[in-house]
């Protein structure tokens, strides 16, 4: 049975892949009935470079996703991020004969035009995003449709990014026999699940710090001003850590995870941390204060690049509600005061909110890319096309699973 009010995103990270799969209610509220997350080995900064890999994490995360839920999944929104992303802001005009109604057609040529504009060789439009409609000099419309003008203008932010990422993106999830309905850029995804139409209104700048890449989103009078990514994230953090501290960079991920604290004042003199060692010598015991030297002066230079790039566009004045940070990047311990100091702005850690269901299992920065997609999707009406997973399909694929291996036995055995 069909089940049309499913939607799944899909995000595509340098650490992980997670499939978030939700439903939406009658009154419009979405619920989270699934979640699926599998290691990512295919991806680097946001864009694939091994295509086999990428498949099978797609596939893991899938089923994992599948089991929880209850339903087989057949159609995805997929994020998209990484260095070629890039983005600008471009007005358009149009004539409007005989000063009539304004019509959602003039609506979409308005449009068009401003999205004309030449593109570099390998790269195509990913969104064109509204930001106000001027009507004969009036400015600041969000909708014209139904007012009386003769002269309409549109200010429209365009995101363009290289063709081939969004081809592997797609020839992935194919190959792991899904379908990609819709690529969203992952900032804007995630603000959809950690942001308010309030904070948005009011001027507001997303930091969505993931495994490879940093992404930032800046919000103004409820539209898009700006988005920018900083090839710095996660793994570079980790990869400080292992030269500073010697240490393999596994276990340089984990003592990141359980010890991260990018703010000298929350860190005690006296406390201590096991680092392991390489070549099979024992573990050695480091203070906490390098540590959390190493992580912090990681940090303070995402956030000074980030500075940087909101006085340049003219923005960092006019962010009424300061800074939401998000992604892995936001679990450092101390990450909100590090960057209150250095951006000079009110600051919060945001957590996917509004959803029901399972929202317990997402309440985590890291998911709110998923989350988002999944809301994307809802917003869009790009149903999953999912069907109730039945109990006879369970017991044929666990028949053929049984007769798979019992066939691998015997071709070993002969």
């Amino acid at each position: 049975m069909i089940q049309d009010n499913i939607y799944v995103g899909l995000d595509f990270g340098t650490t992980k892949i997670c499939v978030v799969v939700a439903s939406k209610n009658s009154d419009g509220s979405i619920d989270i009935i699934g979640l699926g997350k599998a290691p990512s080995d295919g991806i680097r900064r946001g864009v694939v470079v091994n295509i086999d890999s990428t498949v099978q994490s797609i596939r893991d995360a899938i089923a994992e996703a599948e089991r929880m839920s209850g339903v087989q999944i057949k159609a995805v929104t997929a994020g998209i991020a990484g260095g070629h992303i890039k983005s600008f802001n471009q007005r358009g005009t149009i004539a409007v004969k005989g000063g009539r109604e304004i019509t959602s057609k003039d609506v979409e040529r308005v449009i068009e035009t401003a999205a004309a504009t030449n593109m570099t060789v390998g790269n195509e439009i990913l969104a064109i995003l509204p930001q106000q409609f001027i009507l004969d000099g009036q400015s600041e419309i969000k909708d014209p449709v139904g007012m009386t003008g003769v002269r309409l203008e549109a200010d429209v932010h365009i995101i363009t990014g290289a063709v081939s990422s969004a081809q592997n993106i797609i020839r992935s999830c194919e190959k792991a026999g899904i379908i990609v309905n819709d690529i969203v850029l992952e900032q804007l995804a995630s603000s959809e699940s950690v942001l308010s139409e309030d904070e948005k209104e009011i001027g507001v700048c997303l930091i969505d710090g993931g495994g490879g890449t940093s992404d930032m989103a800046v919000f103004k009078q409820g539209a898009v001003f700006h988005t920018a990514a900083l090839l710095i994230g996660g793994r570079n953090f980790t990869k400080d850590l292992a030269i500073g501290l010697n240490t393999p960079e596994s276990e340089a991920e984990k003592l990141k995870v359980r010890n991260g604290c990018v703010w000298m004042p929350l860190v005690e003199e006296d406390e201590r941390i096991e680092v392991p060692t390489v070549g099979g010598r024992p573990p050695r015991l480091v203070s906490k204060a390098t540590v959390t030297q190493i992580l912090q002066a990681r940090a303070e230079e995402v956030f000074q690049i980030f500075k940087g790039e909101l006085q340049y566009k003219g923005l960092l004045d006019h962010l009424g509600a300061g800074v939401v940070i998000t992604g892995g990047l936001s679990n450092h311990e101390g990450i909100e005061m590090l960057a209150a100091e250095i951006l000079g702005v009110p600051v919060r850690v945001g957590r996917p909110h509004n959803v029901g269901g399972l929202s317990d299992y997402v309440h985590d920065p890291k998911y709110a890319t998923g989350v988002g997609l999944a809301i994307c999707a809802a917003k869009k009406g790009k149903s999953s096309g999912a069907r109730l997973s039945s109990s006879t399909d369970s017991d044929e694929k666990q028949f053929t699973n049984v007769l798979g291996r019992m066939k691998g036995w015997f071709s070993e055995f002969f």
